[in-house]
């Protein structure tokens, strides 16, 4: 038997079709956190008009910009940006977490949800120590060149599902794992996840741009939209993972 795009698709369309309350659930509750957080790190006002308008991302003199701010300003810059890398961190983890459990919680045979409750408690420490170091090392990436950013993306994307199906192996082995698998089936994970990344470019794109709409409704929009499109994601690695298994069971 072998792992094909196609019957990963059907399985995938499938499985949201059944469960999509549920998955809009998550995204809707994953959305929130992400609010909650953003209320409590709001920066100082000059701080906002300077990511606002952009500076900070296309100007050509990025570090001029920060050398020419006082030392208050950037303390609370880079206050901000910690509390936002915590912000991502934590929002993607329990979304992936609560995923990846509720997967596992329907085909497992034990159907209590208390049980699958403390499995995901138990498993999202976990979790956010590797979603921290496929964070640091694909923005390493992205620093470099954008090609390896994309790369690395691509060979840690099923690292986190790895991981729950085999806490034993760890984290670094399950990086190991996640490189080693994607890269003997990069044309099935690769397409995934550059296919995520297009259509997540497309929606911040439009969304963000759209001028007559308050932009908290924006965000809300858009935050619920990118969680159900990266619950489908995390879903079709799942099912790849899954067959990967059965086949070399």
């Amino acid at each position: 038997m072998s792992i094909t795009m196609r019957n990963l698709r059907d399985d995938t369309y499938h499985f949201v079709r059944r469960e999509i309350k549920t998955i809009f659930g998550i995204s809707v509750i994953t959305t929130f956190i992400s609010i909650l957080i953003n209320m409590l790190i709001k920066p100082d006002i000059n701080i906002i008009s300077i990511i606002e308008n952009k500076q900070i991302v296309n100007s050509h003199a990025i570090f001029d910009i920060i050398n020419n701010m006082s030392i208050y300003e950037k303390k609370q810059l880079l206050k901000y940006s910690i509390f936002k890398i915590l912000e991502f961190l934590i929002s993607k983890t329990f979304l992936l977490g609560t995923v990846i459990t509720f997967i596992m919680h329907l085909s497992s045979k034990e159907k209590k949800i208390t049980s699958s409750l403390s499995i995901l408690f138990r498993f999202l420490p976990s979790l956010f120590i590797l979603n921290f170091f496929i964070t640091f090392i694909t923005q390493l990436g992205f620093m470099l060149f954008i090609l390896p950013g994309i790369f690395l993306s691509i060979l840690l994307a099923i690292s986190p599902i790895i991981l729950s199906f085999n806490k034993k192996n760890g984290i670094i082995d399950s990086i190991r794992l996640s490189a080693s698998i994607s890269l003997k089936h990069i044309h099935i994970i690769g397409t995934s996840v550059l296919l995520w990344m297009l259509i997540k470019f497309v929606f911040t794109t439009l969304l963000s741009n759209i001028n007559l709409i308050n932009k908290n409704f924006i965000f809300f929009i858009l935050n619920i939209n990118l969680n159900i499109l990266f619950s489908i994601l995390t879903i079709y690695l799942f099912r790849f993972y899954m067959l990967f298994c059965d086949i070399r069971d």
